[in-house]
């Protein structure tokens, strides 16, 4: 192995600070709401570990919502990131309208649902009922922010798809801190308000909500952000666009969804084993979203040096730099993962838990450690597919192998066998690694090396 071949993985100083530049203002907005989770989290952990089970309870169903809306906002991004890099701005603005269009139907459809039955999302894995009350006290409210949600989301992801990146942490930054200061005045009855418990998280995450997607609005009318609100070119529907988002959109968005419903059956199988201790998976999830900054920084990034020069016809180039992000995001996950590593006994301090949900936090949190590094492989290769529409490969990596491997032996375990928490998340875990090296495979096939822009 000659070093040449090894250089060829790591790139030039110029090309490092073309991504960080990139990714940067996106990791700052990520962590400010990853952080401004984590106060969240804590806030409604005060509450008591029931309130926190309750709320992990209820935001499955957000969950399910969110990952519809990333499967149609990152199919419409293919389409826009290589017609911006073919410069068609004009295609880029009908692909916006479009999945604009769909996002909120999604959302209102949602919100009619948990209108009309909002039991269903709480019972399916609770029958507790504490934590079920307190579910349904948080859906009461939270329900009605999934539509400001979708116009924002779609905001988001439209402007990294053309590399704006820096407003959407000035947003980011504003309505986390308005929830996380609404959270403490709600939540606990601060300047003369009732202390609202779970229903005050809700409703100041339902106003924060609203006052983001506001900003977006605001943005689109003055059309200082590339894009417009073009509110009759939404209903302007062209066929041939429309079928080739669906091409693109609908793999990855059954992708999402089967992936959020397998998340959720994996959630189940951790309740059937210890509906006590999902707390401390709660907070681990939290924690590591911290960590998991990296991952809004590469989508973007790959979007305009993969996606972009895709549509450049500049292929062998886009083959070159997705070997040189994916080593560059396996470096930096190793460094977080150190640091989670050793902060892990040090989380539990912010909660009020129980010694056994202490002892489990710290193991759970280090295990999700140490797996950091080979997540991120998959991840980064994840975003690489997507960009050149092999939506195929992004369905087997990602919701194939969550239902071939951590999905069914997570259910298998905790019907059959008398296995403890920390011992089944260390099982769904371990199957990363037969993940990581399934995901350098399809990378390596190159079907993803397409322009779509040509097609």
């Amino acid at each position: 192995m000659g070093r040449g071949y090894i250089k060829s993985f790591f790139g030039d100083k110029n090309f490092y600070k073309q991504v960080t530049a990139v990714a940067l203002p996106v990791m700052a907005q990520q962590l400010v709401t990853a952080c401004v989770n984590l106060v969240d989290n804590v806030m409604v952990g005060g509450v008591g570990q029931n309130a926190l089970t309750a709320v992990t309870v209820a935001n499955c169903c957000y969950m399910l919502v969110n990952s519809l809306l990333f499967g149609l906002t990152g199919g419409a991004g293919i389409f826009i990131a290589q017609h911006y890099g073919a410069k068609n701005e004009e295609k880029c603005q009908s692909f916006f309208n479009l999945s604009l269009l769909l996002s909120i139907l999604i959302a209102a459809f949602a919100t009619f649902v948990l209108l009309l039955a909002p039991e269903w999302t709480i019972y399916i894995f609770t029958r507790t009922p504490e934590i079920a009350q307190l579910g349904l006290d948080y859906v009461k409210f939270v329900r009605f922010s999934y539509v400001p949600y979708a116009i924002s989301v779609t905001c988001i992801m439209a402007m990294r798809s053309i590399g704006l990146n820096k407003i959407q942490l000035k947003v980011g930054t504003l309505t986390v801190v308005t929830n996380s200061v609404l959270n403490l005045i709600l939540i606990y009855g601060y300047l003369g308000m009732p202390a609202m418990g779970v229903k005050g998280a809700a409703l100041a995450t339902l106003i924060a909500r609203v006052l983001e997607m506001g900003i977006y609005l605001m943005l689109l009318i003055r059309k200082t952000h590339f894009y417009r609100l073009d509110i009759k070119g939404m209903f302007q529907i062209d066929s041939g666009m429309l079928k080739q988002l669906i091409e693109k959109a609908l793999p990855l968005t059954i992708n999402e969804l089967v992936y959020s419903v397998g998340n959720s059956v994996i959630f189940k199988a951790y309740m059937r084993t210890n509906e006590i201790l999902v707390a401390a998976i709660s907070i681990v999830d939290t924690v590591m979203n911290i960590a998991f900054i990296i991952f809004g920084g590469l989508s973007s990034s790959i979007s305009i040096f993969i996606g972009g020069k895709l549509g450049a016809g500049r292929l062998e180039e886009a083959k070159q730099d997705a070997k040189k992000i994916v080593v560059f995001a396996v470096l930096v996950a190793t460094g977080i993962g150190c640091i989670m590593f050793a902060a892990a006994p040090y989380i539990h301090h912010l909660y009020t838990l129980t010694e056994d949900a202490k002892e489990a936090l710290r193991i759970l949190l280090r295990i999700r450690s140490v797996f950091l590094p080979m997540y991120i492989i998959h991840v980064s290769t994840f975003f690489i597919l997507r960009a050149g529409g092999d939506t195929l490969s992004t369905l087997l990596i990602d919701s194939g192998f969550l239902w071939a491997g951590p999905v069914l032996l997570s259910t298998l375990l905790s019907l059959f066998t008398d296995i403890g928490l920390i011992e089944l998340f260390l099982a769904v875990q371990m199957l990363e690694v037969v993940k990581m090296f399934f995901a350098v495979w399809l990378l390596k096939k190159g079907r993803w090396v397409r322009n779509l822009a040509e097609e």
